[in-house]
Order: structure tokens, then sequence, then C-alpha cells
């Protein structure tokens, strides 16, 4: 999960010399919206196609601008690249080495291929989603209601609202028909906001809101 297992060496990189339409047919050829700026080895900033498309003349160089300069140590971990990439919305991320000396990169791509195995997303099983108080999470818990039901935890992700403090989890089990999981979480006072049921049925939930959807079609 360390930062360096996923660096690509692969990714052109942009010199102050070369025009904003070099950086632009790169880009282009490589499906990309940003490219990392050097001077002698070294990063300097990361430059993105918006950046390009506003200069007054695209046959100028690119020269030195001040832009922005995201980048991650080789020691980085997984969870620090994902918070870069989306808040700076990446599609390439460099990574740096002493001094500012520029290792490689890594492209979103790459990421989300490895986030996804972490999530077990191709493996079968099923779903469950908790609403839970912020007092109230406790992953020995929820893991011990799971497995007695004769199941097991594939991976778990949670986020936290910022405006209630309440906790969203979502859990992948090794179970396709996850129901039996969902009436222990019940009984137990979880909030089970939605959940892959038997198949050729449809969580409540979901199906409601298709029915209002398809209502609102309709109109």
């Amino acid at each position: 999960m360390r930062i360096k297992d996923f660096i690509t060496d692969e990714t052109p990189t942009l010199k102050s010399v070369d025009t904003a339409l070099d950086g632009l047919d790169m880009m282009d050829d490589f499906k990309l919206r940003h490219l990392p700026l050097l001077e002698g080895g070294k990063y300097l900033c990361l430059v993105s196609e918006r950046d390009l498309l506003a200069m007054d003349d695209l046959d100028a160089p690119i020269g030195k601008p001040l832009l922005m300069a995201p980048s991650l140590r080789p020691e980085a971990y997984l969870h620090e690249a994902m918070a870069l990439v989306a808040r700076y919305d990446l599609t390439l991320l460099p990574v740096v080495g002493e001094e500012g000396k520029y290792v490689g990169a890594i492209r979103v791509e790459r990421l989300l291929r490895e986030v996804a195995r972490w999530c077990g997303a191709e493996e079968e099983g099923g779903v469950v989603v908790l609403d839970i108080g912020p007092r109230d999470y406790a992953l020995t818990e929820i893991a011990r209601l799971v497995e007695s039901n004769n199941a097991h935890v594939l991976s778990l992700l949670s986020s936290v609202d910022r405006e209630t403090g309440r906790r969203r989890v979502i859990l992948k089990i090794d179970l396709a028909d996850a129901s039996p999981v969902v009436r222990s979480f019940e009984r137990f006072g979880y909030d089970v906001a939605a959940c892959s049921l038997e198949a050729g049925t449809v969580d409540p939930g979901l199906r409601r809101r298709v029915d209002e959807l398809l209502y609102y079609i309709n109109l």
C-alpha cells in the first residue's frame, strides 16, 4: 500500500521551454489533464490543461509558472494519495524524493484499480450500509454480528457526515444474500440504510426511490 509500489515513469513531463501546444498534445496522447513541470530533474509544479488553455499564445513557452505543486513521497500510503487526488481533482500525482527530485508519477486509474482490489469489488458477496451515531461505532461489535451469521467482512468503508456527526459504514460481506446479517443488525438497534437481498428482490428503500423517479418522469 506504499506509493512507491504504484509509480510509473512512462508518463511524459514538461520543461519550461515547451510550448502550451506541446503540453496539450502530450495530455491528449496520454489521456491526462495534468503533467509535471521539471527543471534539472526536480519537480516544480503540476500544470493543468486549464492552465495551458488560459495562455494567450499557445505557441509560447510555458516558462516557470507559480502553480499548485501537490506531490507525495515514495513512502506515503495509498490513503494520502487518494486524499490529494480528491482534493485537487487530479488525473496524475507526482512522486518526489529527496531534495525535490522527481521520481515518477501515479495515474488515477492505477489508484482506482488498487482501491477496488482492496475493497473486494470483484469478490462475490453482499453489501450492507449502516447509519451509525457518533458514539455507537464499534468495529468489533459490527464484525461479531456479521460472523454470528457464518459470514465474514471482506471490506469496510466509512465516512462521517460533518453536519450530523453520524457515520455511514459500507460493509462488503461474503454472503450474496445479506438479509440474515441485516436482521441481526436491526435486532441490536442498528439503522440499516441499504442492503443487498435475495436474488430477485430489491431493497425497499431503493425500490421506493426508483418508484418516485418513475413517477416524476411520467408527469
